[in-house]
């Protein structure tokens, strides 16, 4: 495993010092590339355009822009085939490029059924994310005030739509070319409510990993982080007795901040000086979200770096022999220290970060805020009450003058638009596994006959969506397997009664 450079992530997307939000954000983004590097993914296809208004919703406005798109048309017959199409859905994070459809995390396990299915397929990125140049994104100067006004969900939604009916077009498309829709996390989000809000465009959908209930304190994230620390089977490898461990080492740390003799033993293992621990935003960046790494969304079982998975953290955790749990954390940290760049360091870097918008965070304030909080009381195992609300939402008004309530009202409109975790509709499936924090708002039991879920045991973020590898894990592989399934009987029905 490459060394994880936290601060070269956040440098290419904050303004200031980045939030514990942000942090948590782009340490997952980089584990997630470094697992689609193992693959030796192919080339894709070069970048195709279309023109895109840059305000679906003003009747008035008629600037428009260049949104990118793919295509892999290996196997596609034409329409007479009746053969689907597939959209692989743009989010927020990296552009999506030409791999998008021919191999790569995002939605390969649509990829992989293109010989079989005979299927187009399409890739479009998501406005702003993918901005390759000024004529590619919905406005001219993404630095000027207000030039995110035009970046939600929804008009994002309104690009969908409109390349669909394009493409209809372009390619002489029937009825019988049914479009189904994929993508994972955010574009598993937009994925499912493009087959929502337009059913008569978009026949079916797969929906993976997809928390679309938009909640301001996200406290279930790092209580799920917790609980995938006791997952012992599908190749996980925790135990309740790992999981308890981390948590009380986590406590004590909290208790050593308190004290002079704590905070010289803090000191004396992990360096700074016992004032610097006395400090409470040190002790957050600290201690808050972990004094190492815990991957749950992004656990790779098959990982051999040092404490780079559930399991690998778990002997360190359970290993009587390496002292007090606080002493097994730092051999933890220690055992990283040869591929990560540790937490509390990314936040002292302040002064090398390049600017450009941070866009996820202006649509965290604008719709969604998934606020990962460890809020005391709550089943986190991390030192509980330093990542709290107060303070996690902050930059929404320091960045772009939202306040909190704004926030809260903002994620009150969000779900009463798509419906939350219970939407109502049919032909969208939501897959989610059982160790990706995501799961905590996302849909997990069927909310209607038309609407079914898949639970996918000891699997990481959409790890299906990712391509085939002889190592998956067999819930996995099994979980590919019934998505195509359930996706063929879409197919196979009318999905408009």
């Amino acid at each position: 495993m490459q060394r994880l450079a936290l601060v070269a992530c956040v440098a290419a997307v904050a303004q200031a010092a980045p939030s514990p939000f942000q942090v948590q954000r782009y340490e997952r983004e980089l584990f997630a590339s470094q697992r689609a590097a193992k693959g030796g993914l192919k080339a894709g296809p070069p970048a195709e355009y279309v023109d895109q208004y840059q305000d679906h919703f003003d009747g008035s406005n008629e600037n428009s822009w260049k949104q990118a798109f793919y295509t892999n048309a290996t196997f596609w017959k034409g329409p007479a085939s009746k053969a689907p199409i597939f959209l692989c859905v743009g989010g927020e994070g990296p552009a999506i490029d030409g791999t998008a459809v021919t191999g790569s995390v995002h939605c390969n396990v649509a990829v992989e059924w293109l010989p079989a299915t005979g299927a187009l397929m399409f890739a479009l990125e998501h406005r702003y994310y993918g901005c390759h140049n000024s004529s590619a994104c919905p406005v001219e100067d993404v630095y000027a005030k207000s030039s995110l006004r035009f970046l939600s969900s929804r008009q994002a939604l309104a690009d969908l739509a409109r390349f669909v009916s394009l493409m209809n077009t372009q390619y002489n498309l029937t009825a019988d070319n049914k479009w189904i829709t994929w993508g994972g996390s955010y574009p598993g989000m937009l994925a499912g409510w493009a087959r929502l809000k337009f059913p008569r465009l978009i026949h079916g959908s797969v929906a993976s990993s997809a928390p679309v209930r938009a909640e301001l304190n996200m406290e279930g994230y790092n209580d799920v982080v917790a609980s995938a620390y006791s997952v012992a089977d599908n190749d996980v490898g925790g135990s309740s007795a790992c999981e308890q461990n981390i948590r009380d080492g986590h406590a004590q740390i909290g208790q050593m901040f308190t004290t002079e003799q704590g905070r010289q033993t803090l000191a004396s293992l992990w360096g700074k000086t016992p004032e610097w621990y006395a400090n409470k935003a040190n002790q957050k960046s600290f201690a808050g979200n972990g004094v190492a790494y815990f991957p749950a969304q992004d656990n790779d079982p098959t990982c051999t770096s040092f404490a780079c998975n559930i399991r690998l953290i778990c002997l360190t955790m359970t290993n009587s022999s390496l002292g007090d749990n606080v002493h097994r954390l730092r051999h933890l940290t220690t055992q990283q220290d040869s591929w990560a760049t540790r937490k509390w360091e990314l936040a002292e870097v302040k002064d090398s970060l390049l600017t450009i918008p941070n866009y996820w965070g202006y649509q965290t304030c604008t719709e969604f805020a998934f606020y990962q909080t460890c809020d005391v009381g709550s089943n986190c195992f991390y030192t509980q009450g330093l990542v709290t609300l107060e303070g996690m939402d902050s930059f929404c008004k320091t960045e772009f003058n939202i306040s909190q309530s704004l926030v809260a009202r903002n994620v009150n409109y969000t779900n009463d638009y798509y419906g939350g975790d219970m939407p109502a509709g049919s032909c969208v499936l939501y897959p989610n596994g059982e160790v990706d924090p995501w799961h905590a708002n996302s849909v997990l039991k069927q909310p209607a006959a038309g609407i079914p879920t898949l639970w996918v045991p000891g699997a990481s973020h959409h790890a299906w969506t990712h391509p085939s590898a002889s190592n998956d894990q067999p819930s996995v592989v099994q979980a590919r397997e019934q998505i195509r399934q359930t996706v063929q009987q879409f197919l196979n029905q009318d999905c408009l009664q």
